[in-house]
């Protein structure tokens, strides 16, 4: 068994959350698009294919409970929606790379050193327990595209516009 699923089984067990057909029909999808994030319904519909009794309610206070216990956490990228990803309760915080044009999120790792957010804790008196981060711009494959295009300046051009405005506010 891959140590992602068993750490996710043990945290379980760990919480004396018992792990019923449904929940592990929603973990086992979770666990085996994990490069992936998949909304509600999409986790429904997959998880039915494996636990056809499987209820829309029941997947989502599946979701609700895997949040409390740290196994998957939401992610918004695009227009609002609501995604989710599987998240090992052993290891540490990734992050995403979200490109404004095309939408595609990259997930990166290990950005945040444990310097930086005790430096926010000291400065702020905020006890950091959990984070999730993103970045927006544009994917190397939009800018080249833009490029051929000749649109390359205007995105620079924005993309600055873009940073500036953020500065100021």
């Amino acid at each position: 068994m891959d140590d992602i699923l068993h750490s996710c089984y043990q945290e379980l067990q760990k919480r004396h959350i018992r792990l019923t057909p449904q929940r592990e029909a929603v973990l086992l999808v979770l666990y085996r698009e994990k490069d992936e994030h998949l909304t509600s319904y999409e986790l429904f519909e997959k998880a039915k294919k494996i636990y056809p009794e499987l209820g829309l309610a029941t997947v989502y206070r599946t979701l609700e409970l895997f949040q409390e216990v740290g196994l998957l956490r939401e992610v918004q990228f695009d227009k609002g929606l609501t995604q989710y990803e599987l998240r090992d309760p052993q290891d540490g915080h990734h992050h995403h790379l979200v490109c404004k044009h095309c939408g595609y999120p990259q997930e990166i790792d290990g950005i945040f050193p444990e310097k930086l957010l005790e430096l926010i804790t000291e400065e702020t008196g905020f006890m950091i327990t959990d984070y999730c981060c993103q970045f927006y711009g544009y994917c190397e494959k939009c800018r080249v595209n833009s490029d051929k295009d000749g649109k390359q300046a205007k995105v620079e051009e924005l993309t600055r516009g873009e940073v500036l405005k953020d500065a100021r506010t």
